[in-house]
């Protein structure tokens, strides 16, 4: 299991979330529209949401290129990492989070155990057998 590879994913995976839809949302929104985390546009709360799935389950293809086995584990701690790096500074800072966020982390987690998933099945249909 490569672990480091795997964290890695899981932070640069965040990054490349709030790097990637943050000129997005401010092409369209301006900064007093985003101060309220629970009157989100709905515009918002999809790009968000989905964002959330599909970073992790990118990062975790580029994490399944080097590692042979537990391909749906590395996704998962690739999701679950990302999780944890936005969810506990807002956590220890004691910020609320709406539902809406709740439903991203777990899409990030889901987005990782998907990723991972479809990079053991792209292994398997090579002939290789992989330990899922």
């Amino acid at each position: 299991m490569n672990w480091m590879r795997a964290i890695g994913g899981g932070i640069l995976a965040e990054l490349l979330l709030i790097v990637v839809l943050m000129p997005v949302v401010f092409a369209f929104y301006d900064l007093d529209t985003l101060q309220n985390p629970d009157n989100l546009p709905l515009a918002i709360a999809v790009i968000i949401v989905a964002g959330s799935f599909l970073m992790p389950a990118l990062l975790t293809q580029w994490v399944a290129k080097r590692a042979t086995s537990r391909l749906v584990l590395h996704g998962l701690l690739v999701g679950f990492t990302a999780f944890v790096v936005y969810a506990t500074p807002m956590l220890v800072a004691g910020e609320h989070q709406p539902p809406l966020y709740w439903v991203a982390h777990a899409m990030k987690i889901l987005g990782g155990l998907c990723g991972g998933f479809i990079a053991a099945r792209r292994l398997a249909t090579r002939g290789t057998a992989v330990p899922v």
